[in-house]
């Protein structure tokens, strides 16, 4: 795929500022959904069940070093996540489909479609499916 750029101005000693065009190359991911690999986890992180992973990014190597997670987690009716601590990064998630408990620091917040949640470094949180519909979720942990 072709490159593009970004204009930047440098501020010079001369009465107007000098612009270049600095270039760089995009490497576009694109996967089809049907190309996923389902990883299960059984007790993730202590845990109910199984919660079904999909990679949606490779890790550190497609996040340029920023982070080491960016997937989508199906948790069926009873599974959870369980209770973990993120030191030195952060985790958001956002709710794609069905309902869920989220415990944050000890505060319980029932979330559902469209809600976000953003642990940050130091947090402790887990999350159950609830309700009758799996729960789908995406989550990206980066490094603070």
């Amino acid at each position: 795929m072709a490159g593009t750029g970004q204009i930047v101005c440098l501020e010079s000693t001369m009465q107007q500022p000098l612009y270049f065009l600095r270039e760089w190359r995009i490497n576009m991911i694109y996967r089809k959904k049907k190309d996923l690999e389902i990883t299960p986890i059984d007790r993730c992180m202590g845990g109910n069940g199984t919660v079904r992973m999909e990679k949606l990014l490779m890790g550190q190597e497609e996040m340029l070093g920023k982070g080491r997670a960016y997937v989508r987690h199906t948790l069926n009716p009873g599974v959870s996540i369980g209770i973990h601590t993120h030191e030195g990064e952060m985790e958001t998630m956002v709710i794609v489909k069905g309902k869920a408990l989220h415990t944050i620091n000890g505060q319980e917040q029932y979330l559902e479609e469209g809600d976000i949640i953003a642990a940050q470094p130091g947090d402790t949180h887990g999350i159950a499916q609830t309700g009758e519909d799996a729960l789908v979720l995406i989550a990206q942990v980066l490094y603070a």
